[in-house]
């Protein structure tokens, strides 16, 4: 497999196939226990920062954990009062509204990952087609937190009790959006990290993680085998009307919409 020197992730393998990557996730998964949540982004040349660092910082200012927590308190005492706080007759819980908030397009420190290898591809290839982008894979035995498991802590609790660790935590929100289903969804938060490669905290140690280069002419082949092979495609990880109206947009072409 090639070398890619990405000046944020350092050296980066750089598979030449769809196979490639298969073989090679295969080859580093070797009991029961190797279980990787997978985060895809359009150009490796681009920091892990959430939405709302990037947001926070659109003012020019320093983006602070202070900071940061006042902006995502006051987004959830704004959501509540706008009645989003409560779905289907139940109340949901700071983590829950986030999540939801966060689907819908609003920014917040969670940084979207799935539990699913093709989906975190999918969403590495699907935009900005002419640069090389990065799939990344954060092994689940450096992570804090789990899957299949609710956080009923507030917001600060939770800040409070994730300010020391030098990690990234993780969380599967419930299914209070179709989306989080199709997705397989598993976001990923921590404290602000000062570090070169964004504002998540990585885990120094060095099997933590792995990053893959994916080149624009990989891109266009392994976006081919998901739709053609996998049904994995933006109507299917989409599958409410906003996804509906969006590949009938006058941005995709009418015959996106039909795989044969």
């Amino acid at each position: 497999m090639d070398i890619f020197q990405s000046e944020i992730f350092g050296e980066v393998k750089k598979p030449e196939a769809f196979d490639e990557i298969i073989k090679y996730i295969n080859s580093i998964t070797s009991d029961e226990y190797d279980v990787w949540i997978w985060r895809g982004q359009g150009n490796i040349s681009w920091p892990i920062h959430s939405s709302a660092f990037r947001r926070l910082s659109l003012d020019n200012e320093d983006v602070t954990e202070k900071r940061m927590h006042y902006y995502e308190e006051e987004l959830l005492e704004r959501a509540t009062h706008k009645g989003y706080r409560y779905l289907n007759g139940r109340e949901l819980t700071d983590f829950e509204l986030l999540a939801r908030l966060r689907h819908h397009g609003a920014s917040t420190r969670l940084i979207d990952g799935s539990r699913n290898l093709l989906i975190g591809l999918f969403f590495c290839i699907y935009d900005i087609p002419e640069e090389t982008g990065l799939l990344i894979g954060f092994k689940t035995h450096y992570l804090g937190g789990y899957e299949g498991r609710p956080e009923f802590k507030n917001y600060a609790e939770k800040m409070n009790s994730i300010k020391d660790y030098d990690y990234p935590q993780t969380w599967e929100p419930s299914v209070t959006d179709v989306r989080v289903a199709a997705q397989h969804s598993q976001f990923l938060y921590s404290r602000i990290s000062k570090k070169k490669t964004g504002s998540l905290e990585i885990s120094d140690i060095e099997d933590s993680c792995i990053c893959l280069a994916i080149s624009p002419d990989l891109k266009r082949r392994s976006l081919d085998i998901l739709n053609r092979i996998y049904d994995i495609r933006y109507i299917t990880l989409f599958p409410d009307i906003e996804g509906f109206g969006y590949v009938n947009s006058y941005k995709i072409k009418r015959s996106e919409s039909y795989r044969w």
